[in-house]
């Protein structure tokens, strides 16, 4: 085994974020230790071929990794963490200087601390030369001022404290007031000037101890329910073809100090790319740069320096979601069939890992069922 050496603890839930890794880690044949959180009947991703079921844990809250990391502690490989959604990322951070000790972990014993902040990322991707949208920090506690520019966009200032139903684009101040009135545990959001897109990006990377790497990016094609949800169908396309400068990017993580797999969120309009935000912890998107031939997560684990990327156009898609808009009527079926036959990378189905994606449609069957 290449990898003999290392092994990977990956801490997440069972959604696409950790299936994409644990395939990707797993066709490098990385050694992997999973600790996965979340409804014990619903834990899909546990059944990839690539894990061994004596490394899977199996958590029903973040807090309750802590133990399991001091546990596990192996004195004969190094073992580095990677984190698939934000609380499991947040979690870490907060114990940074503790494991570190024996872990290689994302920070190396620091602290992203408020990096975390979508304000605090869009004042640091303004200096390291992102084009960055207006905007100012609101609480739910006090008065919207009533004077802001519209259309605007309201979203939590930080995605552990918020949904995606949090997400608002307002046009004026009444549509303000009626988001701000629905409930949400959410309370200090972003505003910012809302940009009309003509796409979103979603550009993949890893940075590592010899390199920060981004090979390319997703372009979005279509999202499921609405324009802010999660893409469903899109282009995984090398970063020439995008034509989009990674120097801002680069020395966005260098100054950060992050290790690990990262995405950076841009919409495009005209001939500029607007900064939306860093992902301190591996896509949900990000398998289809493995499928387009670049297996960015096995860098971590690499220590020779790799020299070029093949990137391969591949259109990803998600089919779980996508093919709602056949349903919804958004889509022909005639489209759609073309769209699943040129696709290159499932982001559920996976012909080398079948298991996770049919214990998921048994569980729905079963549901369905007992209704």
């Amino acid at each position: 085994m290449k990898y003999q050496l290392y092994r990977a603890i990956i801490i997440g839930d069972s959604f696409n974020n950790t299936l994409g890794l644990i395939r990707s880690l797993g066709e490098a044949q990385v050694d992997i230790t999973l600790l996965l959180v979340g409804n014990s009947d619903r834990l899909y991703v546990s059944k990839s071929r690539y894990l061994k079921e004596k490394q899977i844990f199996r958590l029903t809250n973040i807090n309750d990794c802590l133990p399991v990391l001091q546990q596990i502690v192996n004195g004969t490989k190094k073992q580095i963490i990677i984190c698939t959604n934000d609380k499991a990322a947040q979690f870490i951070d907060s114990h940074e200087q503790e494991l570190s000790k024996n872990y290689i972990t994302p920070m190396r014993g620091l602290q992203l601390g408020n990096m975390m902040n979508k304000d605090s990322q869009c004042r640091l991707a303004q200096t390291c030369g992102f084009t960055v949208p207006q905007s100012s920090i609101y609480n739910r506690n006090k008065k919207f001022p009533e004077d802001s520019n519209y259309p605007l966009l309201l979203k939590p200032i930080n995605s552990t404290q918020g949904e995606k139903t949090d997400i608002h684009i307002c046009r004026n101040y009444n549509e303000v007031k009626n988001c701000l009135t629905e409930s949400s545990s959410c309370s200090d959001f972003i505003v910012q000037e809302y940009i009309e897109k003509e796409y979103e990006i979603n550009l993949i990377g890893v940075s590592t101890d010899h390199g920060i790497y981004i090979p390319g990016g997703i372009k979005k094609i279509r999202h499921y329910p609405t324009i802010y949800s999660p893409c469903s169908f899109g282009l995984f396309q090398s970063i020439e073809h995008l034509k989009i400068d990674t120097a801002p990017i680069t020395k966005f993580i260098s100054q950060v100090g992050y290790h690990g797999p990262f995405s950076v969120e841009l919409l495009h309009k005209g001939n500029k790319n607007y900064f939306m935000e860093v992902n301190f912890r591996n896509d949900g998107l990000a398998y289809a740069a493995t499928a387009s031939g670049v297996n960015l997560p096995a860098l971590m684990f690499d220590v020779h320096k790799p020299t070029t990327f093949h990137v391969k156009n591949t259109y990803m898609m998600d089919l779980s979601i996508d093919y709602c808009h056949v349903k919804n009527g958004t889509i022909s079926k005639k489209q759609w069939i073309s769209d699943f036959l040129k696709t290159g990378c499932q982001l559920n189905f996976n012909r080398k890992d079948p298991m996770p994606t049919i214990c998921y449609y048994l569980h729905k069957i079963r549901k369905r069922f007992q209704q």
